[in-house]
C-alpha cells in the first residue's frame, strides 16, 4: 500500500470521491492547470462556479487570507493578459558556475500579481512537472498548454473560450455549476474538498493538491483592448516560480 493509499485509509473523513486534483473557481487559472493536469493523465475534478471570499466558509478563508496576508496591497485587478520572451535553460554542468541569486521581493510582487488577477491561480501544493525556461532575468517554471494564435485585440476574452473549449472536448466541464463549498483539512494540510453539485453535497480528497482561482471572470466586454502584442504565434501557459504556490496564465513567445 502506497504512502497516499495508507492516508486515505486513516482519513476520519468518509469521502465520496478521491482524485489527484481539485481545481475550484471560475477563474482561468484553475481552468488551464485544471487542462495541464488532465494532459499529465491525472484525475480531475473542476468546480468552475465562482469562488468569493465573501461567501466561502470561514475557514476557506483564513486558510486563503494565510497565503495572502505577507503580499501587502495587491492593487486593482490586472485584466491585460501577461506576454513573456522566453528560452530554455541551459544547465551547466561547471563545478564553477554561478547560482541564481533569489530575490524574495520580486516573488512577492509575482504573488501579488497573480492575486489580483483573472489569470491566477493558488496552490495548496506547490507543482512539480513544470519546465523550468529563462526569461526577463531570471528562471520561470512553465506548465505549456498548446499553441494560441489571437485574432482580436481582446485576446483575454479570446483566451477564455479557448480554455473552456478545450476543458469541454476533454470532459472536464460540468454543466450542473459544481461548487466549492469549503476546503477539506487534515493533519494541517489541504486534503479535500466539499463541493456543490447538481445531484447533491460530495466529499472529494485531493490525493495531489487543490488549485484555486478567486473571484468572477470577466464579460466578453470587459476585457481590456490590447494591440501590440508581438508577431508570432505565442504558447499558452501557466507560468509560477521556484516554490512558489501561486501560477499565472500567460503568452510566451520563443518556446
Amino acid at each position: 500500500m502506497s504512502t497516499d493509499e495508507e492516508s486515505i485509509e486513516a482519513s476520519e473523513y468518509e469521502w465520496d470521491d478521491v482524485v489527484d486534483v481539485i481545481c475550484a473557481g471560475a477563474g482561468l487559472g484553475a481552468l488551464a492547470h485544471a487542462l495541464w493536469s488532465s494532459e499529465l493523465d491525472l484525475d480531475v475534478e473542476l468546480a468552475d462556479a465562482e469562488l468569493s471570499l465573501e461567501t466561502a466558509d470561514p475557514d476557506t478563508v483564513a486558510y486563503l487570507q494565510s497565503m495572502t496576508e505577507d503580499l501587502g496591497p495587491v492593487g486593482d485587478r490586472a485584466m491585460e493578459l501577461a506576454v513573456a520572451h522566453v528560452k530554455p535553460v541551459v544547465v551547466s554542468t561547471d563545478r564553477k558556475a554561478t547560482i541564481e541569486p533569489f530575490f524574495g521581493s520580486r516573488l512577492r510582487d509575482f504573488s501579488a500579481r497573480c492575486v489580483a488577477s483573472p489569470f491566477g491561480v493558488i496552490y495548496s501544493q506547490v507543482p512539480d512537472a513544470m519546465t523550468a525556461m529563462y526569461s526577463a532575468g531570471e528562471t520561470i517554471r512553465v506548465a505549456l498548454l498548446g499553441e494560441f494564435r489571437p485574432e482580436t485585440d481582446r485576446p483575454g476574452g479570446e483566451l477564455a473560450e479557448w480554455l473552456r473549449q478545450q476543458a469541454d472536448e476533454r470532459g472536464l466541464l460540468d454543466e450542473s455549476g459544481t461548487a466549492l463549498r469549503r476546503l477539506v483539512f487534515e493533519d494541517g494540510r489541504v486534503a479535500g474538498a466539499e463541493l456543490s453539485t447538481g445531484s447533491g453535497t460530495r466529499l472529494v480528497r485531493a490525493v495531489v493538491g487543490v488549485a484555486l482561482s478567486i473571484g468572477p471572470t470577466p464579460a466578453s466586454a470587459e476585457w481590456p483592448v490590447q494591440d501590440t502584442l508581438p508577431t508570432g504565434v505565442p504558447q499558452i501557459a501557466v507560468v509560477s516560480r521556484t516554490a512558489s504556490r501561486f501560477g499565472l496564465v500567460e503568452l510566451l513567445y520563443g518556446c
